[in-house]
């Protein structure tokens, strides 16, 4: 199936899985999918350590589970010396700064507890090794990726305007191509109210307040240089989300879109998430899943 063949909306999951040019994948449910993407990750950590190469990723906060990487590892005895974290963004504090480690937000007290406090000591990762963009300094993890090439792979999923990381559509007022948003470096920005709007309907239950206003986040060039791009969908509102994004047109209206352009994107999804998006007036199938 290509996407020029239907409507983004029209394609069902049996379209998505027989597309000509992005392989996607199904899995029953998040659980599924939190092990098929720790399996894979474990996977190119041990290649790459029998070949004595390093291990590169760029990891999100908020789709994956660490926790089932930190089983495998600790299974496996799979030595993590080798390897380097970038997360994609964190949010920053009234005065620019890192979300202190409390706030109930922080992504890395998220990573602490999910990855590195569930890892045997011994395996070789601290969260030295997990290296989130500096706020007082955004241009030294372009720098450090430059210098690499881009990650060996990057996992992460889309937001509810299509953003990638915490890069979102143009606001109405800013002029922006699809070219000028593949170029945008890391950086701070004050986060779109769209997406706040979505990270308080499904990550604090409405709490606005508890969101902070701005974050630091690597830009799409950082994200389009990794060898490998995975995205993993498994919410309700996803399913209208990853067909605009990876069905619809190229454009700096929908940022996941530009990962069209991208030759190597994979794509696993639950059930839930690959639904065809019909209308439900009511809001009530999967919103508990939103």
């Amino acid at each position: 199936m290509r996407h020029t063949e239907m409507e983004p909306y029209e394609a069902t999951a049996e379209d998505l899985l027989a597309h000509d040019d992005i392989p996607f994948t199904l899995v029953a449910d998040t659980e599924a999918l939190d092990r098929r993407i720790a399996r894979e990750i474990a996977d190119l950590i041990a290649r790459n350590n029998e070949a004595e190469d390093d291990t590169t990723l760029i990891l999100p906060v908020g789709p994956l589970d660490y926790e089932y990487l930190a089983n495998i590892c600790n299974r496996e005895r799979l030595s993590l010396a080798d390897v380097t974290i970038y997360m994609m963004d964190e949010y920053l504090d009234d005065d620019g700064a890192l979300l202190p480690e409390s706030h109930p937000l922080s992504f890395r007290a998220f990573m602490r507890e999910s990855l590195v406090e569930n890892l045997a000591g011994d395996l070789g990762l601290t969260m030295a090794d997990v290296v989130f963009p500096d706020p007082d300094d955004p241009a030294a993890v372009t720098e450090e990726l430059d210098a690499i090439d881009g990650v060996n792979a990057c996992y992460g999923g889309f937001g509810i305007t299509g953003h990638f990381a915490f890069n979102d559509p143009p606001e109405p007022d800013e002029e922006m191509t699809a070219q000028d948003l593949a170029e945008t470096r890391t950086r701070t920005l004050t986060i779109s109210r769209e997406s706040t709007t979505q990270m308080a309907m499904g990550g604090t239950l409405g709490n606005w307040e508890l969101i902070p206003e701005r974050a630091v986040t690597l830009g799409m060039y950082e994200l389009l240089l990794s060898d490998r791009v995975h995205l993993t969908f498994m919410r309700n509102w996803h399913a209208g989300t990853l067909r605009r994004a990876l069905l619809g047109p190229v454009t700096e209206q929908c940022p996941g879109s530009l990962l069209q352009l991208h030759p190597d994107l994979r794509v696993t999804m639950t059930e839930l998430a690959a639904r065809r998006p019909d209308p439900d007036i009511t809001q009530a199938t999967g919103a508990e899943e939103g």
